[in-house]
């Protein structure tokens, strides 16, 4: 998992979104969220999805909003919506996706 600046304020993920990667992800995002401004956070690049990493997801948008902050997420792929939908988050991703 790996960080790319994509602009102000956004960050844009590649690579896998599971429980192996989780630990990365999680500090991947924590950095991203400890700027203290609204996100935006592109999916585009991401690969396979389960459920930890939208748990991962569903922490750091909490995380934001608990600061004041909007953390919103782009270019969501099929593999992240459909772990949502199983996991009855679908709508929540909807909520939080541009």
């Amino acid at each position: 998992m790996a960080i790319d600046p994509a602009g102000p304020h956004a960050i844009a993920l590649d690579g896998p979104a599971t429980i192996y990667e989780a630990s990365a992800l999680r500090d991947v995002l924590r950095d991203a969220a400890a700027t203290g401004e609204d996100l935006l956070i592109d999916l585009r690049e991401t690969g396979k999805w389960d459920l930890a990493g939208v748990q991962l997801l569903v922490s750091c948008v909490r995380t934001g909003r608990r600061g004041g902050r909007s953390i919103r997420l782009s270019n969501v792929p099929k593999a992240c919506a459909e772990v949502a939908e199983r996991s009855g988050l679908g709508d929540w991703l909807r909520s939080v996706s541009d």
